[in-house]
């Protein structure tokens, strides 16, 4: 046996024990309907988000999730679990806000969650997570 085959044999007999572990990852787009009256809305969200401002009429929901040290099929059940979905809710003052944000975390697994949001332009940005509508222009 030369020693080029023996030292792959040995290479991979010393990696064995190393599992590697997959990264899953995959990105949601919903779209959330504004009504006409709808003035002033908050946005509640565990995970912080970058805000754009568009033209449309809706708000675009962008949401990148990457998930590592599971296997698939638990990975596609968060994803078909509502777990990154969005409504707006009425709640004295309109939010927005994750359907199913209250899922406990596995253990030994490393969930990423990167959010764009497409907010409409003729809302502008006022406190904290407050979202005001402006007059429209002439």
């Amino acid at each position: 046996m030369s020693p080029s085959v023996l030292n792959y044999i040995i290479l991979c007999l010393f990696l064995m024990p190393f599992q590697l572990r997959a990264q899953w990852s995959k990105t949601i787009h919903q779209s959330v309907a504004l009504p006409d009256t709808l003035t002033r809305f908050s946005i509640q969200s565990h995970t912080s988000f970058d805000t754009v401002y568009w033209i449309g009429s809706d708000i675009i929901l962008e949401t990148n999730v990457s998930m590592s040290g599971t296997k698939e099929s638990v990975f596609e059940f968060f994803i078909v679990s509502d777990r990154y979905q969005w409504k707006l809710v009425n709640e004295g003052n309109w939010l927005l806000k994750t359907v199913n944000a209250s899922m406990n975390k596995l253990q030994d697994v490393t969930e990423q969650v990167k959010i764009k949001m497409y907010i409409p332009e003729y809302f502008q940005h006022s406190l904290d997570s407050f979202f005001v509508r402006t007059p429209l222009k002439d």
